[in-house]
């Protein structure tokens, strides 16, 4: 054999080819004959390569058609013209995956491992296949594993902090997800697990309040915020008084109550409650901003004018006061001033179709149609938009949000 077939031996035959001719001490055979029984050895490993890779790529195709058996016996005829080749044993193993099949892919992707610890597929499939049986605690290391070799392995991540989670490990869970969240700030999938681990620490840490403090002022103050979330203001009121009745100087607790009466439109009802927040916390913005807001439905325009640029001093990003400010002198007729609080919440909040109406209004007032007619075109826009967004859940498209199971987020890779 020449050394440029040594050099293109193939890797993956069952054997390997000597470097040297064999001579056995008094055997009959040449230099020339174990010459060529070598190269019948390379000829025919070639051809086992060549048929192997024939039913690699068919086998890929039905992968890719999301025909599964046939890409599992494809793999595995392929494994038997190449019995030790890892990347056939990660896509076999892979295949598995995708047909439910996880005992088997867990077997299968271990034996990759085995001969090539650094590949990144089979310890991310492995991972999730230790998911899908219920074994958190052994799919960790994995997913870690294949985090070191790819950082930017987004559903490592999302299904490491879901093995955490499940193990118990919320911290771990958090710390994990986060740094996630600092690779793909805009990733909904990783937002959206995030969001459901604070969600799950939440109502473990207020449960865990409702055992070993029961009677407490926070209770009735988180049970008062249970109740405004979805939307029973007078349960609300009623835990927020309680709260009030053990502990009337508590910061926030005035602020509860008059956020619930604010909203409820019961503003004589709402302005002490603000007042008193505002005694005992004077840096409290949205009592000032509320004060103002409820002035400026009023039409008390100096005290909302007040109330406004104090809340704007307080908190220079809150973009509810520039509105308020703005609709403040859209209603004294001093539209440039208008202008100009409109334009500012317009930057701080692009997406919000109110501010846009207003604009267009003021544009009007001054004279402005072009700019009029532009704002209010994007008025109607973001609208629809955000109808679109609110739509209840069945009328979503069938399939949508498929790729994820609950509060764990395991989410299913493409098929590669």
């Amino acid at each position: 054999m020449t050394a440029s077939e040594s050099d293109r031996s193939p890797k993956h035959c069952g054997f390997q080819l000597p470097s040297a001719p064999l001579l056995v001490p008094g055997s009959s055979l040449s230099r020339e004959a174990v010459k060529m029984y070598a190269r019948l050895l390379f000829m025919s490993c070639l051809i086992r390569e060549a048929e192997a890779e024939k039913e690699i790529q068919a086998a890929k195709q039905a992968q890719a058609k999301g025909d599964y058996a046939r890409a599992v016996a494809g793999y595995q005829a392929a494994l038997k013209l190449m019995p030790d080749a890892p990347e056939l044993y990660s896509n076999l193993g892979i295949a598995y995956y995708y047909q439910k099949q996880y005992e088997r892919a867990i077997e299968v992707l271990k034996e990759a491992l085995q001969r090539k610890p650094d590949l990144e597929g089979p310890n991310l499939f492995l991972g999730m296949a230790y998911i899908r049986t219920s074994q958190y605690e052994a799919s960790i290391k994995p997913l870690e594993k294949a985090i070191s070799l790819n950082p930017k392995l987004r559903l490592a991540y999302i299904n490491l902090g879901a093995s955490y989670n499940e193990a118990g490990k919320g911290e771990e869970a958090l710390q994990v997800l986060q740094r996630a969240e600092k690779i793909f700030p805009n990733d909904e999938e990783v937002l959206y697990s995030l969001g459901s681990l604070y969600y799950a620490l939440m109502f473990k840490t207020y449960g865990k309040m409702a055992r070993v403090a029961p009677n407490s002022y926070r209770y009735d103050q988180v049970m008062g915020q249970s109740f405004e979330e979805r939307g029973e203001y007078p349960g609300a009121i009623a835990e927020f008084k309680r709260a009030l009745e053990q502990n009337p100087q508590a910061p926030g607790l005035h602020y509860a109550l008059g956020n619930v009466y604010w909203l409820e439109g019961q503003n004589d009802k709402a302005i002490p409650e603000f007042e008193a927040e505002l005694q005992i916390a004077p840096e409290d913005y949205l009592s000032t901003w509320k004060l103002g807001n409820i002035y400026l439905q009023e039409r008390q325009y100096d005290k909302a004018l007040t109330y406004l640029q104090k809340a704007i001093q307080e908190r220079p990003s809150l973009d509810q006061a520039y509105r308020d400010l703005g609709k403040l002198y859209m209603q004294t007729n001093d539209n440039k001033r208008a202008l100009f609080y409109l334009q500012k919440v317009v930057q701080m909040a692009p997406t919000e179709p109110n501010p846009h109406y207003l604009l267009a209004m003021t544009y009007r007032h001054l004279g402005n149609t072009a700019e009029a007619k532009t704002e209010m075109d994007l008025f109607d826009k973001l609208t629809k938009a955000q109808t679109e967004r609110r739509r209840p859940p069945d009328a979503m498209l069938p399939g949508a949000g498929d790729e994820t199971e609950g509060i764990h987020s395991k989410v299913e890779p493409d098929v590669h």
